[in-house]
């Protein structure tokens, strides 16, 4: 009888050995589970190695209007020239040279649709000199002029003002004139810049200073 209950006691000793050793096993470890692995969670700063954006560099006194795009033209303008007051020559290293040659001021006549009756305007005159030994397209030639704030003046094309635009193909040692009009009010004809971009290869004309 007593060897009956010596075997029940380890049985049951035996029993409680292997349900406390399974309890153990199955206890998470410290710190409430497995520990996270931080390359893996970790959310990245959307802007890290990211390069900003250039500034665009804008409108500049030597540049104060960009040149406009021409078909088969690549590249920066080879050929610079300082900018000049509205009395002197814009001149370029290759014997090429732009002028203001004349300026008169005017009002509009015209009457009827598209017309603006008393609108004053100036109308310039502009010359270009070819010393170069080069033919210069002057097709795609565009005069912009801007007041002291920057704003770009309207042109004006009423026939009164008897326009001619620089055009066609400038030989080498020949000139070109041509005649641009443009809404400048009175007021405003003392401080003016006009920007004369003829071709590609050249960098635009630049004038500064009064009209008289």
């Amino acid at each position: 009888m007593m060897i009956a209950r010596t075997s029940m006691s380890i049985a049951t000793l035996a029993l409680c050995v292997s349900l406390v050793a399974c309890t153990g096993s199955s206890e998470a470890p410290s710190g409430g589970g497995p520990s996270a692995n931080p390359s893996a969670t970790s959310t990245s700063d959307p802007t890290a190695g990211a390069v900003a954006p250039s500034e665009s560099d804008g409108p500049s006194p030597d540049e104060p209007v960009a040149k406009i795009e021409r078909a088969g033209q690549s590249g920066e303008p080879s050929v610079k020239a300082d900018p000049a007051r509205t009395s002197d020559a814009v001149s370029y290293d290759d014997g090429v040279s732009v002028a203001i040659d004349d300026v008169t001021f005017a009002a509009e006549t015209a009457q009827g649709p598209g017309s603006f009756p008393d609108r004053e305007y100036a109308r310039l005159t502009i010359t270009i000199d070819n010393g170069s030994s080069q033919a210069i397209d002057l097709g795609t030639s565009v005069l912009t002029l801007l007041d002291a704030n920057g704003a770009t003046a309207v042109r004006v094309y009423a026939a009164e003002a008897e326009t001619v635009d620089l055009a066609g193909v400038l030989a080498a040692g020949e000139s070109a004139t041509a005649a641009y009009a443009f809404a400048v009010p009175a007021d405003a004809r003392d401080e003016v810049t006009l920007v004369v971009d003829f071709d590609g290869d050249h960098t635009s004309a630049i004038f500064r200073g009064g009209l008289d």
